[in-house]
């Protein structure tokens, strides 16, 4: 494994137009449990009596709006201040370095922006912007967490619009086709914390044709001889070694 990790030290500290693509898994790190939080399916049937992907969908918002927010409030928004990990603070450094061009993440926090990171694309959109579909007011995150009952615009009163797509809807085309095109000229691609054969990322990865695609990972997965390079364990500790040149 030694020998791995210094081999992917060097590939990274040799390329530039070095791109992201950023799982669950990191997220996984700061304590939060995602959209789709399936490291707790159980507990979620338990409490709400459906599945995440039944709950975060249009036809559930429509139908049980508040149970839908409380979903968004209690699993998704489990936590609001949380320390951004060593993958985070890694990215920056590529960025600023000038060898990382792009994160991709269907991560819906936007913590590569607070670890300095500017060219983020999210793939699902924003915890950061529910909006008013009425006069189009932004709302980010902690107002939602915050408030008493189901969220709704300050100034219209209605119910507030999630800032991030819902399963079974469409993936805003501009997003895609700049992680698509980001993917697809990247000369390294650093894959972290997510699983080649999620439909998600099977789709993307499909675009990059190189020989210098990185799997980094806390263990392993089907899939994942996909990948030229692969290493697991501790993901922010693997990004620390990785990058410290």
């Amino acid at each position: 494994m030694d020998q791995m990790l210094d081999k992917i030290r060097e590939l990274i500290k040799n390329n530039d137009n070095i791109v992201l693509v950023s799982g669950s898994e990191v997220t996984r790190e700061t304590g939060l449990n995602g959209i789709r939080a399936d490291h707790i399916a159980y507990d979620i049937e338990e409490k709400y009596g459906y599945s995440s992907d039944e709950i975060v969908s249009t036809r559930f918002l429509s139908r049980q709006v508040d149970k839908f927010f409380d979903y968004y409030k209690n699993i998704i928004l489990n936590k609001m201040d949380v320390e951004l990990t060593g993958v985070h603070r890694a990215a920056a450094k590529l960025e600023k370095q000038g060898k990382l061009t792009a994160v991709v993440t269907r991560m819906i926090y936007r913590h590569y922006q607070e670890a300095g990171c500017e060219n983020v694309v999210e793939l699902y959109g924003s915890a950061e912007e529910n909006r008013c579909p009425v006069c189009g007011r932004v709302y980010g995150a902690r107002y939602i967490k915050e408030y008493n009952g189901t969220p709704r615009c300050q100034d219209c009163g209605v119910v507030l619009r999630p800032g991030f797509s819902l399963f079974g809807e469409m993936i805003d085309n501009g997003r895609l086709t700049k992680a698509s095109n980001a993917i697809e000229y990247a000369n390294v691609l650093l894959v972290a914390g997510a699983s080649l054969n999620s439909m998600t990322w099977a789709n993307m990865l499909r675009y990059y044709e190189g020989n210098k695609l990185v799997l980094i990972n806390t263990q392993e997965k089907s899939g994942d001889e996909r990948a030229n390079f692969r290493a697991y364990g501790n993901l922010s500790e693997i990004f620390k070694y990785i990058t410290d040149f």
